[in-house]
């Protein structure tokens, strides 16, 4: 394999292989934010979920003068051996993630450019039709501010992980959250979050990052049934009827590229032309998007739109998942070389995420809030889901460390 380029001047590629980061040109979004470092008026933050999401916020408040600790139900061997998984990074979760220290060293090592996303209709015969193209054109992603990347899961992961660690932020691992306690006035006192052992954090505000199956997310779900209760001037035919309205099936496989280099037919899947391209596949009533994630791993994601089957299960991303042949069953029409890719993945990681109509994401008494997937509905295997937490962090960490903000929260309690 060829040396991947080094960064030009402009942050352009010198070759179609890995991108560094754009550098912002006259008229492009530049957030430059200053946080302070720090707060005097310090806070404790209890984070829930050492994910991306939660050390993302972690980071952030941290570097705003709060006092953080995360509750990780993991143990820090589990989360170092997993290889599996890939992140989207669109335009506006990238000029974001500049703020972080070494993010552009980290991107021009391990992350991929996506150049467009190439549509492709599989047929009964087992081929597959080319359909449909988007390109990223370099203006289009110049107007944006920066541009869309890929990278595994686990190099964002501990690119983070390590500013947390470096920055103070206290991380609890094999604290497995089981309920999230709050008060009310005149008796506010702090929630308090309880783990499996029956031991207890307690807190100023808890941040759900506990992703779609959050335990946090109960207390708001609680606070809104508790409302609609209360509420006898709503009729039964007003109420909303979201919750849950619906549940979004899909599957993760993770393939080294090593193995497509090593098959005349895969290969193809790496040229110039291809491997800088979201390749979509689209069946019967489901789809396959794929594409490379830096300079190791090809991912795949599966998706179909129709409720949970008799079988399907959501899985904790780091069991082990499901052997590959529950995947291969949803894919008989398409294309070989998709059936194929999927053989060669160890294992594929299911997820069932339910769609909560949730109507505030800060609890009544501003003790409990979410972010990330545990707040929004966004498709996990999408392009959005991850961009959303940072934003949410982004914003949580301006609130907190300014004085208004701070002012308005301590009013509401």
């Amino acid at each position: 394999m060829s040396k991947p380029p080094e960064i030009s001047a402009k942050g352009r590629m010198s070759s179609a292989y890995l991108i560094t980061v754009i550098q912002p040109t006259q008229g492009t979004f530049q957030p430059n934010i200053k946080m302070p470092s720090d707060s005097t008026n310090a806070l404790k933050f209890v984070i829930t979920g050492a994910g991306i999401a939660g050390l993302t916020c972690a980071y952030f408040v941290k570097r705003a003068g709060h006092d953080v600790v995360v509750l990780e139900k993991s143990s820090r061997r589990e989360q170092l051996k997993n290889e599996d998984g890939g992140v989207r990074i669109p335009p506006n979760m990238m000029r974001l993630l500049q703020e972080l220290p070494g993010m552009e060293e980290t991107l021009n090592a391990k992350a991929t450019k996506c150049a467009g996303i190439l549509f492709h209709q599989c047929k009964e015969d087992g081929s597959a039709e080319l359909v449909g193209k988007m390109d990223f054109s370099q203006e289009i992603m110049d107007d944006l501010g920066c541009d869309f990347y890929f990278i595994p899961h686990k190099d964002l992961h501990e690119h983070l992980y390590t500013l947390c660690v470096n920055c103070g932020v206290e991380i609890r691992h094999e604290f497995e959250v089981v309920e999230v306690q709050t008060s009310r006035p005149p008796h506010v006192d702090g929630p308090k979050v309880f783990s499996k052992s029956g031991e207890y954090v307690t807190g100023d505000i808890v941040i759900g990052a506990d992703g779609k199956n959050s335990v946090a997310r109960r207390v708001l779900l609680a606070e809104q049934d508790e409302a609609e209760e209360a509420d006898s001037t709503t009729t039964g035919s007003e109420k909303s009827a979201l919750s849950p309205i619906k549940a979004i099936v899909g599957a993760t496989l993770s393939i080294p590229v090593s193995l497509l280099e090593s098959d005349p037919e895969l290969e193809a899947l790496l040229r110039v032309e291809n491997h800088l391209q979201w390749m979509v596949y689209m069946g019967d009533g489901t789809s396959v998007a794929m594409a490379r994630y830096g300079p190791d791993i090809y991912l795949l994601d599966l998706t179909y739109g129709q409720p949970p089957l008799l079988g399907n299960e959501d899985e904790e991303w780091l069991s082990g998942g499901t052997p590959v042949q529950s995947v291969l069953e949803k894919v008989q029409e398409y294309d070989a070389r998709v059936k194929k890719l999927i053989s060669l993945a160890k294992t594929s990681h299911w997820n069932i995420q339910t769609v909560y109509d949730l109507q505030r994401y800060v609890s009544k008494f501003n003790q409990v809030m979410v972010v990330g997937d545990a707040a929004h509905s966004i498709y996990i295997n999408g392009t959005h889901n991850t961009a959303a937490a940072f934003e949410d962090a982004f914003t949580l960490a301006i609130n907190k460390s300014n004085k208004n903000g701070l002012e308005q929260w301590k009013r509401a309690r």
